[in-house]
């Protein structure tokens, strides 16, 4: 061996950028420039995940070799804080390759990404890099590397470095807790819905690793939307980037305590009350439901005897339920003494006008701008109860609080439903497309917006064709989760004049990558069980000109109430 060679080649690679090799990779998702849903794990079923830098006027040509690779994935990954989604979907006219857009920096930071040419080969099996270089080098060293064979590290990519937000100090009690309290401890808490309560730093340090990874995966905090379209939703899910920053970087750092012993998180206290919206007017337990551990349970229709010696108006509906691992949903529904009964009892078939529910994550049912809905006097509730079963026997206990308002309010709100029911998913596709319309037939004004799909469901989007030819995004919801349905509602009343069309589109992912799939075999077809499928994009509207008067009116006429669903 000619060691004087070989030390003037150890010499030579001592210059080049030192690269990891095989290191693993936390789980990530990012939405591309057209506003899909991208995660890593999803990839799982690739031989190879290929990721490069991506920027504006700069060459990062994948070469033909690797673009054309079967069972590869290959994406691009723009982290440059200065090109806008905007930009990037403007100047990007083809979909062969997508383009990421890491607006926070910390997926493009955790992979070692500095340049705009930066490349790096990740085996999904496994989550590690096998390849770590510039994208030329992609050319030679993806074969190999999907072949299981050791490729060596390359130089780094010759594009615009990518720069970085600083890292500044970050304090646990001035800029974690505030996250924390902002996004998490609602649920994370003692007798909450989250699986554990951030109720101490010593918790919230234990649980870090797993925070860092549904942050970073964007299932927490539940509910997120693609922010660059559609209308302001209030109180909307997800953390800036600025605090997905800060939570990261404290998390890679251990997750340390201020250096004072004081643990701001360890004095906060909560509500106990059952109802999140305050003493209700009514409080009504149903009737004890007794559920299988195993099995298929059919809706049960529960009748709900409300007493009322009056009319009221509803101002919020808000239900409890007793067991929530086996509480699927519930509709109420308002069901008069003339509704038609079937052998002398009331079923779904009788029911009348939904006027609130329970879903997992569903918010409470609120009506907005002094609204509301009528219940006449001798009505009762009846409610469709959908329960799955957990594998132990349970006896659930809900409970439903009524808000009533003091005098009839200014407006009559209804509900209304774009939707599909004629469908069938085949076995194993990744994304089967559904399409449903709601025709809006007079003036109406929209407040909320809820996608309901079960646990193929992916994603979902609503827009508005007006009359006039125009249409726009109203929501788009990139990552449907099955378990957290949540209303989405508008910050300002959206006029939709009559003849507009609210459109939902989505898709199925009946694929074993989908990890709440029950059986990727399977064909799957519209039906009322979780089993089947459902897709449903409801919304909570008013119709101009529907008020108490207007409808007190037409009832007295023995007509149907214009409003109803």
């Amino acid at each position: 061996m000619n060691f004087k060679k070989f030390a003037l080649f150890g010499l030579f690679l001592s210059t080049l950028p030192v690269f990891a090799s095989a290191a693993r990779v936390g789980d990530f998702a990012l939405l591309d420039h057209t506003g899909k849903h991208h995660q890593l794990s999803y990839y799982s079923d690739h031989a190879g995940v290929v990721v490069v830098a991506h920027g504006l006027g700069h060459s990062t040509g994948i070469p033909a070799n690797v673009a054309g690779t079967e069972n590869v994935a290959v994406l691009y990954l723009n982290a440059l804080p200065d090109e806008t989604r905007q930009a990037v979907s403007e100047a990007v006219t083809h979909d062969a390759v997508p383009v990421l857009l890491d607006e926070s920096q910390m997926v493009a930071e955790s992979l070692g990404l500095t340049r705009v040419g930066d490349a790096v080969v990740i085996d999904p099996a496994n989550m590690t890099i096998v390849y770590r270089g510039n994208v030329d080098g992609l050319e030679v060293a993806l074969p190999a590397a999907i072949a299981g064979k050791a490729v060596a590290s390359g130089q780094e990519g010759g594009g615009r470095a990518i720069s970085f937000a600083s890292h500044q100090s970050v304090s646990y009690a001035n800029d974690i807790v505030p996250i924390l309290m902002d996004n998490c401890v609602s649920c994370h808490q003692e007798g909450g819905i989250g699986s554990w309560a951030m109720d101490s730093h010593a918790m919230v340090q234990g649980w870090s690793a797993m925070m860092r990874e549904v942050v970073l995966a964007r299932r927490m905090p539940p509910g997120q939307i693609d922010n660059h379209v559609g209308r302001a939703i209030k109180d909307v899910a997800g953390l800036s980037n600025k605090e997905m920053r800060k939570l990261v970087r404290w998390i890679d750092a251990g997750a340390p305590m201020d250096a004072e012993a004081q643990d701001p998180l360890a004095s906060v206290t909560f509500s106990k009350e059952k109802f999140t919206l305050g003493e209700p007017d009514l409080v009504y337990k149903v009737a004890a439901q007794e559920i299988p551990a195993t099995g298929i349970v059919d809706y049960r229709y529960v009748p709900v005897q409300l007493d009322l010696d009056k009319d009221v108006w509803v101002r919020a509906m808000e239900f409890v339920p007793g067991d929530r691992s086996v509480l699927h949903h519930v509709i109420a529904y308002v069901s008069s003494p003339a509704d038609k009964t079937v052998r002398g009892r009331q079923t779904g078939a009788a029911r009348g006008e939904s006027v609130g529910g329970f879903a997992p994550g569903r918010q409470p049912d609120q009506f907005w701008d002094n609204s509301g809905r009528l219940i006449k006097k001798g009505s009762s509730l009846l409610l469709q109860m959908h329960y799955t079963t957990a594998g132990r026997e349970a006896v659930d206990e809900t409970e439903i609080g009524i808000y009533l308002h003091d005098k009839p309010p200014a407006f009559v709100m209804s509900g209304g439903v774009a939707g599909q029911r004629r469908f069938l998913v085949p076995p194993h596709e990744k994304e089967y497309p559904l399409e449903g319309v709601q025709e809006i037939e007079r003036d109406a004004y929209l407040y909320e917006l809820n996608p309901h799909m079960h646990f193929r469901g992916k994603y979902m989007n609503y827009t508005a064709e007006y009359p006039d030819g125009t249409s726009e995004t109203l929501l788009s919801v990139p990552k449907y989760d099955f378990n957290w349905q949540f209303n989405y509602v508008l910050e300002e009343p959206l006029f939709l004049p009559a003849g507009t069309k609210l459109i939902a589109k989505g898709a199925m992912d009946n694929s074993a990558q989908n990890p709440g799939n029950p059986d990727p075999s399977k064909p799957v077809h519209f039906g009322l069980q979780t089993m089947h499928e459902m897709f449903f994009g409801f919304t909570t509207l008013r119709y101009v000109g529907d008020t108490p008067a207007s409808i007190v009116a037409v009832d007295k006429e023995g007509s149907e109430n214009p409003g109803a669903e």
